[in-house]
């Protein structure tokens, strides 16, 4: 990410450029043999979907902005879940989908996170601490992997942690 792209909280007046930036990145997601189970998927991805989202307070949503333009986006619901971690084809190997990450885990803590990742997402999410938890799957049309991140302990608590459970060198608890 250079000095000229900007992360924010998305709002409402996004909701069309999230749309047009989510769309055409998640065709990858939908099964080949999917059919009409995935028009349900796709309704989630229209503007006003969207809107609602962005409104809602179960979730929350961070874009990137360069040059005024969308060119990343991450969504988390409930806290804990990756709804949704898109960057456009032409800025991506840039940083963008890391630093949303980083914004997202500094905004919600240290805790367990999931993620129903895309097949081609899956070395992305691995980079960020999170592994398989199942083989790839497809759900009303929409293939995907399911992911799990565990809770991180902070350094110094886990040291604490870990000289509680393992004797010290010289023999005393």
């Amino acid at each position: 990410m250079d000095a000229t792209s900007t992360l924010r909280d998305a709002t409402a007046a996004d909701a069309a450029a999230l749309s047009a930036l989510v769309t055409p990145l998640a065709r990858h997601l939908l099964d080949a043999d999917t059919g009409a189970s995935a028009h349900a998927f796709l309704a989630t991805l229209t503007a006003d979907s969207f809107a609602q989202r962005v409104a809602s307070p179960q979730f929350a949503h961070y874009v990137v902005e360069d040059d005024g333009r969308l060119c990343g986006m991450f969504a988390m619901r409930d806290g804990s879940h990756i709804h949704h971690l898109f960057v456009s084809r032409t800025t991506r190997h840039q940083g963008i989908a890391r630093h949303l990450w980083e914004h997202a885990l500094r905004i919600h803590g240290r805790r367990e996170y999931t993620v129903n990742s895309s097949e081609v997402a899956v070395p992305v999410y691995e980079k960020f601490g999170f592994v398989a938890k199942a083989a790839p799957q497809t759900v009303k049309g929409v293939r995907f992997v399911l992911m799990e991140r565990p809770r991180l302990l902070r350094p110094v608590i886990q040291k604490q942690y870990l000289n509680a459970l393992l004797p010290s060198q010289d023999g005393k608890p």
